[in-house]
């Protein structure tokens, strides 16, 4: 194959983008559009699945305890486990809490919900979903998630009857009146089932079942901080990390993702077969063509080297359209799912059975790099085959086929 020159791009062009009915033409820009589609695809897919594992990370997590300590023991042992946990770098915020179970009682009916009982501190973090916004939350007072709050048709300042169960060991039933102050929204699956109300004298007879709740600051660091944290504390705490809870969440978007990759890879090999197949034909349609430049003084490495150039703008166009449209899918879903809901009346993400309750789009350059190169250097390594037959064509063969 010799080094391209202005005769070779201009044949090449001519074959591939044509504005005629040829069939060589025609067949580079169906693999042009091949090409495009399984990139853009490809692209908006590994968008979307970047997304969930971002709000996992970023929001799902923030939400809940990246590690917990749970034990029986004085409030003096309680206050060495938060001794141990303040000097500790990746530790972003710790408190401690309480949760029982906790029997509402709203007209009439009844649910049980799992209540957490902490001072106003343990909701740092949570300030920019919880509305309206509260500086402190009082022991008389309820925060509910919101979507739990519509399925007990509860609205901010109602008062709800209470029962709160007397903690391990204990069968007391302890009444209580919590007034709804505000509702947490963060569209996820917590949403469903958040509970909240503030620490006061008169709820320390029924927090029985402590606990103390770190935040670290990369949470997938929580297993490892876990399995050292349980080493230096007594053997009348177990710790347990947020792998244990949400780790088959974490799990399942990461498998999805992978299949989805792995789908998505399929369209694209079968974009370069399909690369292959019409580079074939078109040596096939164009073999009187390249038996008369033959016949003309063209060498086989010129025949070659215009194949390759023409399945170089295949890969170029489909790789480069590709990217575009990804980004055009892939900023664009958000909006398609909303329109699809509106349309059908009913939403799409229930956080009954999805853990957002909204599409999340994470656009990472390095897949926007990798994936359209990748599609681009397929391109071009499939293009041997073609180049390679349509050079061995013999002259007087491609001559018989022009008369």
């Amino acid at each position: 194959m010799r080094w391209p020159t202005r005769f070779h791009w201009e044949i090449a062009a001519r074959q591939a983008l044509d504005p005629g009915l040829g069939l060589s033409a025609f067949l580079s820009k169906l693999s042009i559009v091949g090409m495009l589609i399984a990139v853009s695809l490809l692209l908006a897919a590994l968008s979307v699945m970047n997304g969930f594992e971002r709000e996992m990370r970023v929001r799902i997590l923030n939400l809940v305890p990246h590690v917990t300590v749970r034990g029986f023991a004085m409030d003096s042992e309680w206050q060495q486990v938060a001794d141990e946990v303040e000097p500790i770098e990746s530790v972003t915020r710790h408190s401690q809490f309480s949760d029982i179970d906790a029997l509402f009682t709203i007209r009439g009916e009844a649910r049980v919900v799992r209540l957490i009982i902490a001072d106003s501190s343990a909701l740092n973090g949570l300030e920019s979903y919880i509305t309206p916004t509260s500086e402190r939350i009082s022991s008389d007072e309820l925060i509910l998630g919101g979507a739990l709050s519509e399925e007990l048709n509860l609205r901010v300042g109602d008062v709800v009857s209470v029962l709160l169960s007397g903690g391990t060991g204990r069968k007391t039933l302890i009444p209580r009146n919590l007034k709804l102050v505000a509702t947490l929204n963060s569209e996820t699956e917590i949403d469903r089932y958040f509970a909240f109300s503030g620490q006061g004298m008169n709820t320390t007879q029924a927090l029985a079942n402590k606990a103390h709740a770190i935040t670290l600051a990369d949470p997938l660091q929580a297993r490892v901080f876990a399995a050292t944290l349980r080493q230096t504390l007594s053997s009348q705490f177990w710790v347990s990390d947020w792998t244990e809870s949400q780790g088959n969440l974490y799990q399942a978007i990461q498998l999805s993702r992978q299949i989805v990759s792995l789908m998505l890879a399929s369209l694209l090999l079968i974009a370069i077969f399909n690369i292959v197949t019409s580079l074939v034909l078109v040596a096939s349609d164009r073999s009187a063509s390249s038996a008369m430049l033959r016949a003309m003084g063209a060498s086989r490495g010129d025949i070659s080297t215009i194949f390759v150039i023409q399945g170089t703008i295949i890969g170029v166009g489909g790789a480069a359209l590709g990217a575009l449209l990804g980004v055009v899918l892939a900023v664009s879903a958000p909006y398609l799912v909303s329109l699809v809901e509106s349309l059908q009346g009913a939403a799409l993400l229930d956080t009954r059975v999805y853990p957002l309750a909204y599409v999340p789009v994470d656009l990472r350059l390095r897949d926007f790099i990798l994936v359209p190169s990748l599609a681009f250097v397929l391109s071009v390594i499939s293009c041997a085959v073609p180049a390679i037959t349509a050079s061995r064509l013999p002259i007087s063969q491609g001559l018989m086929q022009s008369r």
